[in-house]
């Protein structure tokens, strides 16, 4: 008598990435109407200049959010996609964007692998959301992979060199979450130059809170 097959249970989800879910999802109606929303927006816009948008550009917005970033990029390139975790985020994106023919908005988990070809985008931008990712190394490899020879990446984030952004990351590690962790400019070039990125460069602002690391792929 053969046996039968047994079949294997899915993966179970990080907890981190369910509360990450969870914390965004209620946070989607008032992300760009809650108190500093005008700052994170400010920061969107300064992660765009930093990467150098062209025209025949395909941008890809690793945790966009209601996709502030993604509008804002679109009358600016041939094709701007937001990616994020939260179905709400996403829902809410997909309603203030609707009428941009190049605009697209899809919604998973950026600890898996992600839901595009090989070198699809030419630019990608991630703004204050990397410390949400578990799984930061795996993210960048993919970031490498779905990005074209010559391509540009800019992750924005609170700077961990800071002071008081090494404090509080301390804290949020410990208080919240779906917090997985800051990393340094310092560490994320590292990490960016071992996925096989080159001219990687950082630059900061807010007297030092808040860095932009660049990176591009290799032609």
């Amino acid at each position: 008598m053969s046996a039968t097959p047994r079949e294997h249970a899915a993966p179970a989800e990080d907890s981190r990435t369910t509360a990450s879910r969870t914390h965004f999802d209620r946070w989607s109606s008032t992300y760009e109407s809650g108190p500093g929303a005008g700052r994170l927006q400010e920061l969107q816009t300064a992660a765009l200049a930093a990467l150098g948008l062209y025209p025949d550009d395909a941008l890809l917005d690793l945790g966009c959010g209601i996709g502030a970033a993604v509008r804002e990029a679109a009358p600016d390139v041939r094709r701007a996609v937001g990616f994020d975790l939260s179905p709400e985020m996403i829902a809410h994106a997909r309603s203030l964007a609707a009428g941009s023919a190049n605009v697209e908005f899809l919604q998973g988990d950026v600890s898996s692998p992600l839901p595009f070809s090989d070198g699809e985008f030419t630019a990608i931008v991630c703004t204050t959301a990397f410390h949400h990712f578990p799984k930061p190394l795996d993210t960048i490899a993919e970031m490498s992979r779905v990005l074209a020879r010559g391509g540009r990446v800019v992750i924005a984030d609170f700077n961990r060199r800071h002071p008081v952004v090494f404090a509080a990351d301390l804290v949020l590690k410990r208080l919240q979450p779906s917090h997985f962790g800051l990393r340094s400019p310092s560490q994320l070039m590292g990490d960016l130059c071992a996925a096989g990125f080159a001219r990687v460069s950082f630059c900061t602002s807010s007297g030092r809170l808040y860095a932009f690391v660049r990176a591009e792929r290799p032609t």
